[in-house]
This record gives C-alpha cells, structure tokens and sequence, in this order.
C-alpha cells in the first residue's frame, strides 16, 4: 500500500488534473472526507468545472434511466404472471399441443422421412419433449439423440446432461458430432453442453407432424 504522503501526493495531483473527490476515491484507499480535507484549498478553472457539472447531469440521467428499467422489468414481470396464471386453468394437453406445434413449426425439420429437433435450450427440450410423448405417442425406443459440441467441450459430460433432460438412455445417443469454433466463438461458453437434436426415424410420425402445423396455420394463422 501507499505511504500516507504518497497519497496525499496523488490526490493533490488529481485534483489539480480536475478529478471530482468521488472520482479520487476511486483511485485512492481513503475516506472522501479526507479527500475533501486535502484538497479543499485547490481552485479548478472552469473547462474542469463544467466538465464535473456535465459528468454530475449525465450520472442522474443514467441513474434515472437505470430506474426506468427496473420498473419497466418489474411491470413486465407482473404482466406476464397474470398471463400465465390465466393459461394454468386451461388444460394442460391443450397448452401442451399448440407449444409443441409452433416448437416444431419453429425449430424442426420439415422432411417428411423422420422427425428431427435442435436447440440448445433445455427448457424447450423438456417441452418438446413432453409433447412428443404424451400428445404424439411416441415409443421410447424410437428416439435417438445427437450431442455437437466444440472440441473444447466435454462430450461426455454433455452427453450425460442430454440424458438427464431428455430422459433417454445414452445408450440411444449418436456418437458426439464434434465442431471446430473459430478461435473467437463465444459458443462453448455460452452453450457449455452444446447442441442437443433429436430424431425420430418414424415417417408416420413426421406426416403427423408435419399435418398438424399444416391444419394449425390454416386455423389460426389467418391473413388479414
């Protein structure tokens, strides 16, 4: 740590440089009274008065801003509690039909031979998931899963997460699909488990599908 006079020095010096004492703090382990103290008798020209005033006016906007945001989010949250609580009434396998058909809408494979799924959202997959068993029946030994993950990764330990969201036995997974990342991919860190897809090798399953999301926008996805 610093001498006393060293850091008195160094307050000294920034003060002179225009520096406000929230600012010397910062840059000095001592109390801001002390910083006052020090510097009390130190004149700034006005270019660095101006400059603190600025600072001081743009600090209470991002400070008011930062409020804005939190209200905003807070609103936001009491809304969309509301809205869900009015979907929790309703029946489950309804809810459960029209999240898997605009997953699958969304994010599947439109070929008619199997059905296929990717994301790397565990929440989506327990969700898609749950609609391929309960609303489209299928067997479990009909599911296959694929893990593709960055050379850096752990394919095990992702395979083993896979599993545990999936419910389906690593013994009905793909060998690991490996990615090579550019050197600046943010990818891993972001998706540190990778990309989980499922398949279904099943045609009737897929026309199922794949008539659903057809009959679906036909109802509802109405032009104006």
């Amino acid at each position: 740590m610093l001498r006393k006079p060293d850091l008195y020095n160094k307050a000294i010096l920034l003060r002179h440089r225009g520096f406000s004492y929230n600012e010397i703090v910062g840059h000095i382990p001592v109390a801001k009274s002390t910083i006052s103290r020090w510097c009390s008798g130190i004149s700034l020209t006005e270019e660095q008065k101006d400059r603190l005033i600025e600072k001081k006016r743009n600090t209470s906007l991002i400070c008011g801003l930062r409020e804005r945001a939190t209200k905003s989010k807070k609103d936001a949250k009491v809304w969309a509690g509301g809205q869900i609580n009015k979907l929790s009434n309703r029946n489950r396998e309804q809810l459960l039909l029209v999240s898997g058909i605009l997953l699958y809408w969304a994010e599947g494979a439109s070929s008619e031979k199997n059905v296929e799924f990717t994301n790397t959202d565990p929440e989506i997959i327990k969700i898609i998931m749950e609609f391929f068993r309960k609303i489209l029946k299928v067997p479990e030994n009909k599911f296959r899963i694929m893990v593709r993950i960055g050379s850096e990764g752990d394919a095990r330990e992702a395979e083993i997460y896979w599993s545990k969201v999936t419910g389906v036995p690593r013994e009905n997974f793909h060998r690991v699909e490996i990615l090579k990342l550019t050197q600046n991919s943010k990818s891993l860190k972001k998706h540190p488990y990778g990309i989980c897809r499922i398949h279904v090798f099943d045609t009737s399953m897929s026309r199922k599908l794949l008539a659903l999301i057809k009959e679906f926008s036909k109802k509802f996805a109405l032009v104006a």
